[in-house]
């Protein structure tokens, strides 16, 4: 696409869609952390582990707090931010 033949507004209109895309994960997780539970795979999100990690962590009885509601699985954010905030690493800067 070339730049110097759209108008003004063309151009602006491919920078908002650009910027849509940029930050949509970022919104979504956003939307995750407002929610009271969250499923396995939006849990895994959250916590940057994949949905096989949290799994094997319920069997192993260890990783975050979850309940059950029947046999689907939920995992409570403010639970998970605690559960982050204990086991979480640290990192200093130089």
């Amino acid at each position: 696409m070339n730049l110097e033949s759209l108008s003004l507004e063309e151009v602006r209109k491919e920078l908002r869609e650009a910027a849509r895309e940029a930050f949509a994960p970022a919104a979504e997780l956003a939307k995750l952390q407002n929610r009271l539970s969250v499923t396995p795979v939006e849990a895994a999100q959250l916590i940057g582990v994949s949905p096989d990690t949290l799994r094997n962590w319920r069997v192993q009885k260890r990783g975050p707090e979850y309940s059950k509601i029947g046999t689907k699985v939920v995992y409570e954010v403010p639970k998970l931010r605690k559960w982050l905030e204990a086991n979480g690493r640290k990192t200093i800067s130089c």
